[in-house]
């Protein structure tokens, strides 16, 4: 069975020790440590999950934008995630994902340009990370959300275009709901490169509030021998798409959206479709 894992945004607790608490106590493996990682020390972020017993499958550096847009340029980009890539080390985590480039192309002239400068960013990044026995990972954002690579025929592309077996892809239901003709052909043709899957309902929600098929996903990630984590990604439907909780009653109700959703996934293994709704 896969392991199942949060993004930590979704929660919106700074507090290290009670976020980890929190992802212990929804029943979840793990998190994708999706925080600003500059606001915090990596050995108490390890600390904090060892003592939940939990795993960090990824450090997805949420808040990536560059600190000067004017001034973005390719040796900045580098260097912003060589010092994920070392906490992610620090934090003896597998993988960093890199969805987060193109927001430093803001200064390239053409779409060309643009490409360039992230598939040279990727191959660079994808060196120091072998060195550092890191893997990286690009997740396919929608079009609202990223000006690049908003299905998995780009990011297939992107990853044979820096041709190392050491960088993989994440798909995730609600963006491939908005970009994808076909998600589960999507799943399908990245059967080789998928490091991670995410859970969200076509409207931010958790399993079966919106249109994603489920049932579909999870039986063509069985098809394809699947083994890695799945992150569950659920908002509120009033806080979509990015707000987090803000009161008591809020959070109570994100945590049983996701106790919820994890229900239903660990269910369709024995064919209990959507029993728990």
């Amino acid at each position: 069975m896969n392991k199942l894992g949060i993004c930590s945004w979704t929660l919106g607790i700074s507090d290290i020790k009670v976020l980890m608490e929190k992802v212990k106590t929804l029943g979840l493996d793990g998190v994708q440590f999706s925080e600003d990682w500059r606001d915090y020390n990596a050995k108490e972020v390890r600390a904090a999950a060892d003592l939940f017993d939990l795993e960090i499958f990824a450090i997805d550096p949420f808040n990536c934008e560059p600190p000067e847009p004017e001034n973005a340029n390719v040796s900045s980009a580098i260097e912003f995630y060589k010092n994920v890539i070392d906490f992610a080390v620090e934090t003896n985590t597998p993988w960093v994902t890199l969805q987060g480039l193109p927001k430093w192309t803001n200064n390239c002239n053409t779409r060309q340009e643009c490409w360039e400068m992230l598939v040279h960013c990727c191959k660079t990044l994808d060196a120091y990370a072998q060195l550092k026995k890191v893997k990286i990972a690009y997740e396919c954002v929608n079009r609202y959300e990223s000006s690049m690579i908003h299905t998995s025929e780009k990011a297939n592309q992107l990853i044979a275009a820096v041709g190392h077996r050491n960088f993989g892809l994440i798909l995730d239901s609600f963006h491939m709901h908005i970009e994808e003709s076909d998600p589960a052909e999507a799943l399908k043709n990245s059967k080789d490169i998928l490091f991670s899957y995410h859970i969200s309902d076509s409207n931010r929600s958790g399993i079966g509030r919106g249109q994603v098929d489920f049932v579909k996903h999870h039986s063509v990630l069985e098809d394809i021998g699947f083994e890695g984590p799945v992150m569950i990604e659920v908002v509120l439907p009033e806080l979509v798409p990015r707000s987090t909780p803000k009161n008591d009653l809020e959070r109570e109700r994100l945590d049983e959206e996701i106790r919820r959703s994890v229900r239903v996934w660990r269910n369709l293994k024995e064919k209990e479709y959507f029993k728990e709704i």
